[in-house]
């Protein structure tokens, strides 16, 4: 099959594009020019999507398009290009998707879309995005349904990916905070509670909705559920470093998604455990 990626130099996209790159014909969308290919990228198209773009570039037939590309840029100051990125550009490529016949369309939704709320999110449950971030998203989301008549949507929500080359997000950060010896907040009753999910299983999770041409919503989220504290000492623990906390009255919601369907529609393989991903993401780190 000939796969279009957006994102593809992406934390997600560095990872998914070799592995599909293995049994089929990647054309990887990438924003900068001057990064060198990366050995099984595939096919290269840079294309910065945050200011629209034109599809005569890309490939004249394509079977999957994987829409990973988005904008985590600041809000307000930023928030033109992150609608353009994140939501203009998954219009562009569902009309793409239309006139060359593919017959599937996955986009890289976030568990962010549910909004604050206690416990598990369910597929099931209603989507109360409240940042702008999260918006853009699940507009994302409507849109991609909207083009069911002419192929098959697959919206994947995303809960807390991690792995080893990860920045600017929450494990990353909160292990920042523990090598500097900075304090890490702790809200009210310990929440957030999160569902991690390791980079090799979110990987797994991408090329088994690929095979399985999956239609629909599913949630992408770990086995494990932790605190933001448990999930701090698990991450000390990978250092070596023990964290230091600071108690806060500041209340959250949890951002945790339950995984049961994507388990009866993807496939129930053996994950990487929270306390694994964590040894191989900062393996040799300590000190």
């Amino acid at each position: 099959m000939k796969i279009v990626v957006t994102g593809a130099r992406g934390f997600i996209g560095g990872y998914l594009v070799p592995r599909l790159a293995e049994r089929h014909e990647v054309v990887a969308l990438r924003r900068a020019t001057d990064e060198p290919l990366l050995r099984g990228e595939g096919n290269v198209v840079t294309l910065d999507l945050s200011r629209g773009f034109d599809l005569s570039v890309l490939p004249r037939a394509a079977d999957v398009i994987i829409h990973l590309a988005q904008a985590n840029v600041p809000f307000p100051q930023s928030a033109s290009e992150m609608f353009a990125v994140n939501t203009s550009a998954t219009q562009l490529l569902l009309d793409y998707a239309r006139r060359v016949g593919a017959r599937q369309f996955i986009f890289a939704s976030s568990g962010d879309v549910y909004g604050a709320r206690l416990g598990l999110a369910k597929e099931s449950d209603e989507t109360h995005p409240e940042s702008f971030y999260a918006v853009t998203k699940r507009a994302s989301e409507l849109l991609t349904f909207s083009y069911r008549e002419y192929l098959q949507p697959c919206v994947l929500r995303l809960f807390q990916p991690f792995g080893p080359g990860q920045s600017n997000r929450l494990i990353p950060k909160l292990a920042d905070r523990i090598r500097l010896g900075e304090s890490v907040k702790l809200n009210k009753d310990g929440r957030p509670h999160v569902t991690p999910f390791y980079i090799a299983d979110v990987v797994s999770a991408f090329l088994r909705a690929v095979d399985g041409s999956f239609a629909g919503t599913v949630n992408l989220a770990g086995d494990t559920r932790v605190s933001v504290r448990e999930l701090a000492d698990a991450i000390g623990g990978a250092l070596g470093r023990e964290p230091r906390f600071e108690e806060t009255v500041e209340e959250a919601g949890d951002v945790m998604g339950s995984n049961d369907l994507m388990k009866q529609s993807l496939g129930d393989w053996e994950m990487v455990s929270l306390t694994e991903g964590l040894a191989r993401t900062f393996g040799g780190q300590g000190g």
